[in-house]
């Protein structure tokens, strides 16, 4: 595994391996994060295609001014964003199906067939209420419990003040709450 210095370090080179370095180290987690925002499975692809091409282009751009993580994941972001803006995105696959599919359940003794059911439908129903958010709620939230983002590594990716994600993230848990209140998929 290489550190950050020697992947930046590579990409300046254009070598290839920094390359695959950064494709094994942020890949999977770059797609949930593009899916959770676009909602759809190849768009989702294409942004990660794209972001990486960026990052190759553009790494001479790059300022050091946060890590090289946060900023691929701002361009993965800003790029998603952009396609879900587009007049020609049109929405294939809903968030929940896609991503049930990629969570998994612990597997442990006390999980007999009927919990493992419950806990299903319930991750579904909170991921499906999850796409109905706004976007600016939406990413937050992804970001932050789907990926396991701090508030401020949030803020340098968005591009806005921590006050504003702090703001967003519990605007957004409260708006989520509200809904699956409604669906009667979580209790008081």
């Amino acid at each position: 595994m290489y550190s950050e210095a020697q992947i930046l370090e590579g990409l300046l080179k254009n070598e290839e391996a920094a390359v695959f370095e950064i494709i094994n180290l942020y890949g999977d987690r770059m797609l949930r994060t593009a899916f959770a925002i676009t909602g759809d499975a190849q768009t989702a692809e294409e942004v990660v295609q794209d972001t990486f091409l960026q990052v190759c282009q553009k790494i001479d751009s790059f300022r050091q001014h946060s890590t090289l993580q946060t900023w691929i994941y701002r361009i993965t972001v800003n790029l998603a964003k952009n396609r879900l803006r587009s007049r020609w995105f049109k929405k294939v696959t809903p968030l929940a199906e896609e991503l049930t599919t990629q969570v998994q359940i612990p597997n442990n003794s006390e999980n007999n067939p009927e919990t493992v059911a419950i806990q299903e439908e319930s991750r579904r129903e909170v991921l499906s209420t999850l796409q109905g958010l706004s976007e600016k709620y939406r990413a937050v939230l992804v970001l932050h419990y789907l990926e396991e983002q701090s508030i401020k590594e949030i803020s340098e990716i968005l591009k806005q003040p921590e006050g504003t994600i702090k703001s967003k993230l519990s605007r957004g848990k409260t708006l989520l709450k509200k809904e699956l209140l409604k669906r009667e998929v979580v209790s008081k």
